[in-house]
């Protein structure tokens, strides 16, 4: 045992408890006491003769600084029997350091493996496979996928919502449409994304209601184009009919 070694512990351990002078005077005249007897593994050391040589007023007062010595690890001690005789011992700083260096060790390997066991449980029953936990692994679990979920007739009325200027009646002939196909494509194929399917259904119609308005449109220009026509035929069939009349009219003159 080293007695620079209690010394420098002692000191540690006063700068984290703030032992008391009493409590101070107590240990180092235990470590004194051992110093005489040898460095025994323990020693005795009677009551009545630690109250005279440290002028200690009370064995109460003796008794609790000696229990706030062993309590903050500097020291150990036995008693029998209300015997005045108390058998004495000087935790050795270094043993109890790997001691406690140990039983750290051995908690925090213990918290670890249960970390390492509710993480592999939470993805057990999250995803009902178990995924190793593996730190210096940058791969990703693959996604799960999830299996198409048919919409209901509200929820196809309020994605075509404002999209078309029939959009009810259009939700509600897509609804019946792929309801009836079981949500297949007209080749049997299965609808992944009902919604995608939804918006090419309201891009065709609005190309085929514009497609029809250009049609209108073409059609009224022919119209016009054969009114123009038939009014510039009147006209000349006009002109030509009116210079036959005035000829018709006009003298012939002698010769």
């Amino acid at each position: 045992m080293n007695y620079i070694e209690l010394i420098k512990n002692f000191w540690l351990q006063h700068n984290a408890y703030s032992l008391t002078v009493t409590e101070t005077a107590l240990y180092f005249y235990l470590l004194e006491t051992n110093n005489l007897c040898r460095w025994a593994d323990t020693f005795n050391r009677n009551n009545n003769k630690v109250l005279a040589d440290l002028g200690i007023a009370s064995p109460k007062t003796l008794s609790k600084a000696r229990n706030r010595l062993k309590q903050v690890g500097l020291i150990d001690f036995k008693t029998k029997n209300g015997s005045p005789n108390v058998s004495y011992t000087l935790v050795n700083f270094t043993e109890v350091s790997a001691e406690v260096d140990t039983e750290v060790r051995e908690q925090v390997s213990a918290e670890v493996d249960t970390e390492i066991i509710k993480h592999k449980q939470k993805h057990r029953d999250n995803s009902g496979e178990l995924f190793p936990l593996t730190l210096t692994s940058k791969k990703k679990p693959p996604k799960q996928k999830t299996g198409f979920i048919p919409p209901t007739a509200e929820e196809v009325k309020e994605y075509f919502r404002g999209k078309l200027p029939d959009w009810e009646t259009q939700a509600d002939i897509f609804y019946n449409h792929f309801s009836g196909l079981g949500w297949r494509t007209a080749t049997g194929a299965k609808i992944e994304r009902w919604d995608s399917r939804a918006n090419l259904w309201i891009i065709e119609k609005k190309q085929q209601s514009n497609g029809g308005t250009e049609i209108k449109k073409q059609n009224s220009r022919d119209a016009d184009k054969a009114t123009k026509a038939r009014t510039l035929l009147d006209e000349y069939a006009a002109i030509d009919q009116g210079g036959y009349a005035g000829y018709g009219k006009t003298e012939i003159p002698d010769l």
